[in-house]
């Protein structure tokens, strides 16, 4: 049985760095250039073609659309073109067991909290915690292939997603002793092993993972920035550090240009002085020369080695923005440094750490209202004596 044609769609052209739009004519894969990098600007040129071939399209109803066709065509044709494709794709995996065989009809509220409930419970047998930001984020990434079908003329109609209540951010950051301990242990060259309690020597010092302290600190940056960073982002003779990637693609998760601190620009020269010739495309936190993938499984340890709980590497990002709100650096400064699109996502998370904040308010409940005096409209008697004169 000849396969049904899903109609003109978008694809992304790394070697061109432009979006292409893709059909099917005669039998033959036809494709042609939407000329932007800009997926907005991409769908509006894919409905203008839609339009001049007036091209057929399989328009099926949710009854009839299976959900784990929907999530194949998703992260075929979206997912795998943006930042974020591998916690996409992992999404995608745990969404796949519950929902691929049902139709986009299922999706109701009653059966996104059964999912919720599956979540946790499945999570619990592993050990492990499902929390609710993560069912949010699972169920959000549903809903995206779901619109992205409709707006390729594959679904008749969107169909809407219940998902639990977002939780408040934490508010997990480390003070200056526990930063100290943390680079103490790092530097340790003997640790105890969790699982067998047996003293263990380290041959080496651990650089990279206290260099990539150093550098989350002091930059407020992303895991992921620090560990794409190269050299040629760095300008030391300016003294500002670009976190955005050369070529790299604009996503929700904005970079920031930074300037570096003198503390930094000591261990950034020492390791400048340690990286090999033609450095300029070399990575400045590397292993044996060679890139760091994954970090978070070393600092867990040197974490749990330095007896801090609940800390993750993006605890150190979060460290950085609540000393500044401490050291009561304006909001839309901070805001600027992280790289925020919005003062109100910075306010949200890391006012209540500023000194002052609310305390204009707090003055203006604690003053006392003036109390007019009215003047008397009696006569002085000065007035009086005048008058009688």
């Amino acid at each position: 049985m000849p396969k049904s044609n899903k109609g003109a769609y978008l694809k992304w052209i790394e070697e061109r760095q432009s979006w292409y739009v893709v059909w099917f004519e005669n039998g033959r894969i036809r494709k042609k250039s939407a000329g932007t990098r800009n997926r907005i600007e991409a769908d509006q040129a894919l409905s203008r073609h839609n339009i001049e071939i007036d091209q057929p399209v399989d328009v099926v109803s949710p009854t009839k659309r299976i959900i784990a066709d929907v999530l194949a065509a998703y992260a075929e044709e979206h997912l795998i073109h943006t930042a974020s494709k591998e916690a996409g794709g992992n999404n995608i995996k745990s969404l796949i067991p519950f929902w691929g065989h049902r139709p986009v009809s299922d999706v109701r509220p009653v059966l996104c909290r059964e999912y919720a409930q599956y979540r946790r419970d499945k999570a619990a047998k592993a050990g492990k915690n499902a929390s609710d930001g993560l069912i949010a984020r699972e169920l959000g990434v549903l809903s995206a292939a779901i619109r992205h079908d409709y707006k390729q003329g594959r679904l008749a109609s969107p169909i809407p997603i219940w998902k639990p209540a977002p939780t408040a951010p934490k508010d997990r950051w480390l003070t200056r002793h526990e930063v100290v301990r943390l680079l103490k242990a790092v530097r340790a060259k003997r640790r105890i092993d969790p699982k067998t309690g047996e003293l263990r020597f380290h041959s080496y010092a651990r650089w990279h993972l206290s260099f990539f302290i150093l550098l989350a600190l002091y930059t407020a940056a992303r895991k992921e920035a620090i560990l794409t960073l190269t050299w040629s982002q760095i300008d030391l003779e300016r003294g500002i550090i670009d976190l955005n990637k050369t070529g790299g693609k604009i996503t929700n998760k904005r970079r920031a240009i930074v300037p570096i601190p003198s503390k930094l620009m000591t261990f950034l020269r020492i390791a400048k002085s340690r990286a090999p010739e033609n450095y300029a495309d070399k990575y400045v936190v590397e292993y044996l020369g060679k890139p760091i993938l994954r970090i978070d499984q070393s600092f867990r340890r040197v974490a749990r080695d330095a007896g801090l709980s609940d800390v993750t590497p993006h605890t150190l990002r979060h460290t950085a923005a609540t000393w500044m709100a401490q050291a009561n650096v304006p909001m839309w400064v901070i805001s600027k440094y992280l790289g925020h699109t919005s003062t109100r996502t910075t306010e949200r998370i890391y006012a209540h750490h500023n000194p002052t904040f609310l305390m204009e308010a707090k003055r203006a409940l604690e003053r006392r209202p003036e109390v007019k005096s009215e003047k008397s409209t009696k006569p002085s008697a000065a007035n009086l004596i005048k008058l009688t004169i």
